[in-house]
């Protein structure tokens, strides 16, 4: 299950193998620092452990306390925002620092005493919320450069169906009446306390639906960027909705990599939520992160060195600056009472206003720092980062079919907008011409491989330079006014064409090539030039064909 991925089996001394995700995590944490340190970093690891019900956040590492009760001045000066347990946990005052191993244990054991864990109908050591455990690592290089990173570690608790887990086993109701007759009679306490593992599982179901949420909105927003939508109509993320989200906000939308295992079972009997549970993981798996983007090392120190001046400033425009009562004389025009024009006459008056003084060179100051600031925050812009470097170069099942993730491709349902997409138009005409005589010459295509399915990215290079040829064909055709269609639709039609006339008559799969061939150098050039011109390549004598988008 979810919490013994995570974590391992219950017990002390674990075999490295039995180990879960946490203690392999915090090991390879400590090794880096060690590491790190030989080569004059200074590395610092804080630890943070707590557990998400509702609306409460619990410090683990505390006997389950509520985070921020017993904080001095609690409510004072702060914002709202402030005040909440989440803030404490991001703004590191829940954080223990642990230098070792043994350190790192003994706070997972104190804190797996004060969990949230009971046992219903389904599983007899039950996560009754949502754990996560945080890692807080901060780097300072021999040059004054810092760097604080998060890793997050969450052990999210089940989704749950009453009627299976029997939550609700032992349900009594405050009074009980039978034809009119008080028979049984409850105490408060008591009610609420039979109440407790029901309450826990929409707690939990709340958190995980918030999730959701959250995760939909992020591909919305994802699709809705692909197909050129403004920022100002992208869809609100609501990670306030529950504490859980809001903790996970960097994780799951900052410059940050996410990794989702999901646990199912193989009865049939659960068939039902397993096959829901694959279908949320394939949902997490298809979110791209947009984050700001990465700034160089060298742009984030200059960042941190203007914010400092900016402090700086600030303090030095605080002391200086005071408020100044100045009498300004104002001169008005104004026109004899009942009359109308002239005749006119003047006035003056003396108006009295406040203004503050005293730091009119810092605050040209300032505005300079913050322009520069702002430029600085410019370079990265609003660039994509695509989340899925690490995805698959070739299709999983060894090449027999395409990877879902290795992006769009060309088929029989492909629509006008997919052939906008360079790698769309580069598959298509891998199918069309991939058999064709002179795809070995041209594409470097073999006996084997024109029965096998390529990704985009691992294309011949030629496939890319016969579909920008295309490309350029049909904007010189727009340009002159020849071509009314979309590239895409233009596309569209080229690809019915082909399959039409390559369907009756094979042989023209080669004539066609031929003709696109001969208007690319580059691919006269690929092949063999002396074949060509000896008649290798069965070469129309127009240089344009009706087949092509233009």
């Amino acid at each position: 299950g979810k919490t013994y991925t995570m974590f391992g089996p219950p017990g002390k001394k674990l075999k490295k193998a039995d180990q879960g995700i946490v203690p392999r995590a915090c090991l390879e944490v400590l090794t880096s620092m060690r590491e790190r340190r030989g080569r004059g970093v200074e590395v610092e690891l804080g630890m943070s452990y707590v557990q998400v019900f509702g609306s409460e956040v619990s410090d683990l590492l505390k006997s389950g306390q509520v985070v921020g009760q017993g904080q001095d001045g609690r409510y004072a000066n702060t914002r709202a925002t402030d005040r909440v347990g989440h803030r404490y946990v991001l703004d590191g005052k829940t954080e223990c620092s642990v230098e070792s191993w043994d350190e790192v244990q003994e706070l997972l054991e104190l804190g797996e005493i004060s969990k949230r864990v009971s046992a219903t109908a389904m599983n007899e050591r039950s996560t009754r919320a949502h754990t996560l455990l945080v890692l807080t690592l901060t780097q300072k290089a021999p040059s004054g450069f810092e760097v604080k990173s998060r890793l997050f570690l969450a052990d999210l608790g089940g989704s749950e169906k009453i009627a299976k887990s029997k939550a609700d086993a032992g349900l009594v109701a405050p009074v009980l009446m039978v034809g009119g007759e008080e028979v049984n009679r409850v105490s408060w306490a008591e009610y609420y306390s039979h109440r407790q593992r029901i309450q826990e599982t929409q707690q939990i179901n709340k958190g995980l639906f918030a999730l959701k949420t959250v995760i939909d909105a992020l591909n919305t927003r994802q699709q809705m960027i692909n197909q050129g939508a403004p920022l100002a109509s992208l869809p609100y993320v609501p990670y306030q909705n529950s504490k859980l989200t809001m903790l996970l906000k960097d994780a799951l939308g900052g410059t940050s990599r996410t990794l989702v295992f999901c646990t199912a079972s193989m009865d049939s009997r659960h068939a039902l939520e397993s096959l829901q549970t694959l279908r949320f993981g394939e949902r997490c798996g298809q979110v791209q992160q947009r984050p700001d983007a990465d700034k160089a090392v060298s742009v984030q120190a200059a960042l941190r060195q203007l914010e400092a001046d900016i402090q700086a400033v600030e303090a030095e425009i605080v002391r200086k600056e005071r408020w100044e009562t100045r009498l300004i004389r104002r001169t008005d025009v104004d026109t004899v009472a009942g009359s109308f024009g002239d005749p006119t006459y003047t006035r003056e008056e003396v108006i009295p206003t406040s203004v503050l003084v005293g730091a009119e060179k810092d605050r040209e100051d300032l505005e300079v720092l913050l322009q520069r600031q702002m430029d600085l925050q410019g370079l990265g812009g609003f660039v994509a980062k695509d989340y899925r470097d690490m995805k698959l170069k070739e299709a999983a099942d060894g090449g027999r079919g395409m990877d879902f993730r290795s992006g769009a491709s060309f088929h029989s349902k492909t629509k006008a907008k997919e052939f906008e997409l360079d790698g769309v138009v580069e598959t298509a005409l891998r199918f069309f011409f991939r058999r064709s005589k002179l795809a070995e010459r041209i594409f470097g295509e073999t006996e084997a491989s024109r029965h096998q399915r390529v990704a985009s990215e691992q294309l011949h290079e030629n496939y890319q330079v016969l579909a920008q040829f295309l490309r350029t064909r049909w904007e010189d055709a727009t340009a002159a006014g020849s071509e009314k269609r979309t590239f895409g639709k233009a596309m569209l039609d080229l690809t019915r064409e082909w399959t039409t006339a390559f369907r009756d008559a094979p042989e023209k799969r080669d004539e066609a090539l031929a003709r696109l061939v001969v208007q690319v150098p580059q691919l006269l050039q690929a092949g063999s030039p002396s074949s060509a011109a000896g008649g290798g390549y069965p070469v129309a004598a127009s240089s344009s064909s009706p087949s092509l988008p233009v």
